[in-house]
C-alpha cells in the first residue's frame, strides 16, 4: 500500500513537471487559442448572415440592371451601325443608279423606290413610290445597275405596279451577248424565264448572258436580262432554254425607270 502511494506521488510530480516544462502545455495553449478564434468568427458569421444574404440579393439585382442596361446599349449600338451601313448602302446605290441615268442617251429617266410587298412579288409584279405625279406612263421599261428588272402595268397618281420579267404575261426580244442570235423570252414564274424556237444554227451554253437587243424601243441595247440555266434539245429544228434573270428580284431597293425620249 505504501509503495502505491509513493508510486501515485511520483506520477503526480512528473505530470506536474511535464505539464509545466513540456510541449504538451504549448499545444494545449494554441489549441485553445484556435479554438476560440473559430468559435468567435463562427458566432460572427452567425450573426452577420442575414446581413450578407441581403447584401448578395442586393449585389445581384443591382448587375442584373446593369447588364440589362448593357444588353440594351448593344442592342441599340448595333441598330444604329445597321441603318448607317443601310444608309450608306443606299447612298451609293442612287449613285451609281444617276450614273447610269446619266450615261443612259434618248431616255428619259426617274428613280424610284421598290416597296417589297409579298402580295406583289408571289404574283410578279413590283410596287415604286412613283406614279403619274412623277411622270411615269404605261410601258416605261424598269431597270439597276444590274439589269433589267420588268416594265411598268399600272400606273396611279403616286404609286406604279411594275409587272417583273419573271411574270408569265411578260415578253421580250433578246439576243446572245456573244453570238448576237435572237430569240423571244418569256417569264414563267418562280423568278424563271423561258426562251423557245431556238435555232439550232446558233447553238447556247449554260452560262450564255441574255442581253436587250435595243430594237422594241423601250430598253436600251445590251442591258443583261438572264442567264441560261438548262438546255432543253427538241427533235422539231429547234432547242428551248430556262433562264434566270441576273437581278435578284426578291432584294430589290431602288430602281431606274425609262423613257423613250423619241
Amino acid at each position: 500500500m505504501f509503495r502505491i502511494r509513493i508510486w501515485l506521488i511520483l506520477l503526480s510530480v512528473g505530470l506536474i513537471i511535464l505539464d509545466k516544462y513540456s510541449f504538451v502545455s504549448t499545444i494545449r495553449d494554441y489549441t485553445a487559442v484556435y479554438m476560440q478564434k473559430q468559435i468567435s468568427l463562427l458566432f460572427y458569421r452567425m450573426r452577420s448572415y442575414p446581413h450578407l444574404v441581403l447584401l448578395q440579393k442586393t449585389e445581384q439585382r443591382q448587375l442584373e440592371r446593369e447588364n440589362i442596361h448593357l444588353k440594351q446599349q448593344i442592342e441599340e449600338y448595333s441598330l444604329q451601325m445597321n441603318q448607317q451601313q443601310n444608309r450608306q448602302e443606299n447612298t451609293k446605290e442612287l449613285q451609281e443608279l444617276r450614273d447610269q441615268a446619266s450615261m443612259t442617251t434618248n431616255f428619259k429617266t426617274t428613280v424610284a423606290r421598290a416597296i417589297i410587298d409579298v402580295n406583289y412579288l408571289v404574283n410578279n409584279r413590283l410596287l415604286l413610290d412613283k406614279g403619274s405625279a412623277d411622270g411615269l406612263v404605261l410601258g416605261d421599261a424598269v431597270v439597276n445597275k444590274i439589269g433589267v428588272i420588268g416594265q411598268i402595268s399600272v400606273v396611279n397618281p403616286h404609286n406604279a405596279q411594275v409587272t417583273l420579267i419573271s411574270n408569265p404575261d411578260y415578253k421580250i426580244y433578246l439576243q446572245n451577248s456573244i453570238t448576237k442570235s435572237k430569240m423571244l423570252a418569256q417569264g414563267i414564274g418562280n423568278s424563271s424565264l423561258s426562251v423557245k424556237y431556238i435555232s439550232k444554227v446558233n447553238p447556247l451554253k449554260i452560262g450564255d448572258l441574255l442581253v436587250t437587243t435595243g430594237l422594241d424601243d423601250i430598253y436600251p441595247a445590251n442591258l443583261s436580262v438572264a442567264r441560261i440555266t438548262k438546255i432543253f434539245y427538241e427533235n422539231n429544228g429547234f432547242n428551248s432554254a430556262l433562264c434566270q434573270p441576273v437581278v435578284n428580284l426578291n432584294k430589290l431597293q431602288f430602281v431606274l425607270v425609262l423613257k423613250n425620249a423619241h
